[in-house]
């Protein structure tokens, strides 16, 4: 029904058949004869064609007022598609564990926004099974999070490594037999670990501990540490959060596990004496993730490339 529009509001636009085949650079009677086929289409006349100029019928009317709507319409989605695929315009949505939100996502999110400033971009916090869940049903564009299910659907993109470290309260009397294994600020910063003489946690037996719930993945990594120096630990405290459990340490409640991108991206370097555990859990990796059987926007593929490339590996 609209496949003649173009040549109906040419008509009606000119009020003339002849100037108006002459804007289509086409012949009068090939004017004259598509109105035709569009008019049987139709069922009713669409101009009145007995006056000076070409004056559309009410079905006319009505039709030239649907053809102007979907050409407004058709424009929009052509500046909007260019807008996206020029990056002009977008939105991407980033789901995330609470730690990544808080202290890694902002400064690339910071980058992002500088180059991408029309983009959307939202954040979904949440732990890390209900972020597998979010992803496949589709809530959230990508996940970044440490050690997602390796599902053959889902594309993964080591994002960084981190490194597991012990944290030991500084009035802990411990710390003077391990003081030759202390770890330095710089070598944190700059994540040089190779020479640093690891702390063998079976030493530890009878201090108390700041553990995470179970069902997060830090504890299961230090579940498994505890698993190879064949220990039960002494839990003081379990808390469902890293930057909880790291603050009680701090104020002297028991000793904590957590990864040198906490000291990185945190707020700065806690009050405690920081070691390398001796396990074969040494590290676990950030991963950006999401589906491979899903269209990814050039929004979303321009964000995971900040990441990827703004020095945060």
């Amino acid at each position: 029904m609209f496949r003649y529009m173009d040549y109906a509001l040419a008509v009606y636009e000119e009020k003339s058949f002849t100037k108006a085949a002459e804007r289509l650079f086409i012949s009068q009677p090939s004017l004259s004869l598509t109105i035709k086929k569009l008019e049987k289409m139709l069922g009713a006349p669409v101009f009145e064609r007995g006056g000076k100029e070409i004056t559309p019928t009410l079905v006319g009317e009505r039709y030239i007022s649907a053809a102007r709507e979907i050409n407004r319409i058709k424009t929009g989605f052509a500046n909007e598609l260019d807008d996206m695929v020029n990056l002009r315009r977008g939105k991407i949505t980033v789901g995330s564990t609470y730690f990544i939100s808080s202290y890694i996502l902002p400064g690339i999110l910071r980058k992002f926004k500088e180059k991408y400033p029309e983009i959307e971009v939202r954040v979904a916090v949440d732990s890390s099974v209900a972020l597998v869940y979010m992803l496949e049903n589709g809530e959230v564009d990508i996940v970044i999070d440490n050690d997602m299910p390796d599902y053959a659907d889902c594309e993964h993109i080591s994002l960084m490594n981190e490194k597991v470290l012990l944290g030991i309260p500084e009035g802990f009397k411990i710390n003077k037999s391990l003081s030759d294994k202390l770890l330095t600020e710089q070598e944190i910063k700059c994540a040089k670990y190779s020479a640093v003489k690891t702390v063998g946690v079976s030493q530890l037996r009878g201090e108390k501990f700041i553990l995470l719930k179970p069902g997060n993945k830090m504890r299961e990594i230090s579940d498994a540490i505890f698993t190879e120096a064949d220990f039960i630990p002494d839990a003081e405290f379990e808390f469902d959060q890293l930057m909880t459990s790291l603050s009680y340490a701090e104020n002297g409640f028991g000793i904590c596990f957590l990864t040198d991108t906490v000291l990185r991206y945190g707020s700065g370097y806690p009050k405690l004496c920081l070691y390398v555990p001796e396990t074969e859990r040494r590290e676990r990796t950030l991963y950006i993730v999401h589906k491979k059987n899903r269209y990814l926007t050039r929004a979303a593929k321009a964000f995971i490339d900040e990441m990827y490339q703004s020095g945060e590996r």
